[in-house]
């Protein structure tokens, strides 16, 4: 009977376990963690580090240059 109660523990475990990752899974879905599919997409393009590096900078200078304009209007 002891490996009875030992298997239907694990059992209670597993599902316990399961259902948590499929929620965690599901709050993600729903908050829209998975939705950069344009990043995504656009790593397949840059194959060498060289590559990488250059889209890197110009994501940064992307940015300067959107924040430029608003501290412009601040000031």
């Amino acid at each position: 009977m002891e490996i009875s109660g030992t298997l239907f523990m694990m059992l209670i475990v597993s599902l316990i376990v399961s259902f948590s990752v499929l929620a965690v899974f599901l709050w993600g879905a729903k908050g829209g963690q998975f939705d950069d599919t344009k990043r995504m997409m656009d790593g397949l393009l840059f194959d060498s580090e060289e590559d990488l590096n250059d889209a890197y900078q110009k994501e940064k200078k992307r940015e300067e240059s959107l924040k430029k304009p608003q501290e412009e209007s601040k000031n």
